[in-house]
């Protein structure tokens, strides 16, 4: 049996979580926050710029740059896609009523989170580093 025989047997046996990264979505905030645990419709008052609850008004929102996950986590929390949550956040901006959460790469959340203790933001979860706390995950899809 050669080398190339061995790499092959190894890759195809190796655990899941070896061979690629975890996609799975998740909301993360510093751990400077006191906040462990997030509701579905807390998160979505937040992402959606209905901050009524005291919970919601303390925290800063932060949206991954346009990608598939974005959309999954607005699909997912929501029920929107990409288009319905432009439509969205264009009326909500023309009528004085909100603004759209920042728009950040990954590393630039991040390094906004180990220095603001309010940002919130969601993320696939092997981009998940220290000084962050995992408050929610996004359901699996059957």
């Amino acid at each position: 049996m050669g080398i190339d025989t061995l790499i092959l047997t190894a890759a195809l046996f190796a655990p899941a979580e070896a061979r690629a990264p975890d996609m799975r979505i998740v909301v993360v905030v510093s751990e400077k926050n006191e906040l462990k645990d997030i509701t579905p419709e807390t998160l979505s008052a937040v992402f959606s710029g209905q901050t009524s609850s005291t919970a919601a008004q303390n925290l800063m929102p932060l949206d991954l740059s346009e990608s598939d996950i974005r959309d999954q986590f607005y699909q997912q929390l929501l029920g929107k896609n990409r288009n319905q949550m432009r439509a969205y956040w264009s009326r909500m901006v023309f009528t004085s009523r909100g603004r759209p959460p920042q728009e950040m790469n990954a590393e630039q959340i991040a390094a906004l989170l180990k220095s603001n203790p309010r940002a919130i933001a969601y993320l696939p979860r092997y981009q998940v580093t220290s000084g962050m706390r995992i408050v929610w995950q996004v359901p699996a899809q059957p």
